[in-house]
């Protein structure tokens, strides 16, 4: 499993939304709309899941896309 993560558009800071999901479920869900306080600038924020970030047990980030295929 994998984090999904989103950038603050205040800060610019990545903030953990607390997800875990692999890329074989993630892309599998329908179109969302991740709605969450932001612990960075203390302010709501809305996303949509296309707009998050994957950490994959790594350091790198990967951007996620529907249209990606996924190993």
């Amino acid at each position: 499993m994998s984090a999904l993560m989103f950038e603050c558009p205040s800060t610019r800071h990545l903030v953990e939304t607390g997800i875990e999901i692999d890329y074989s479920r993630l892309r599998k869900v329908q179109p969302v709309t991740v709605h969450m306080f932001c612990p960075r600038c203390k302010r709501p924020h809305q996303w949509k899941l296309s707009e998050g970030l994957i950490r994959d047990n790594q350091p790198v980030l990967t951007p996620w896309s529907a249209t990606r295929v996924y190993a």
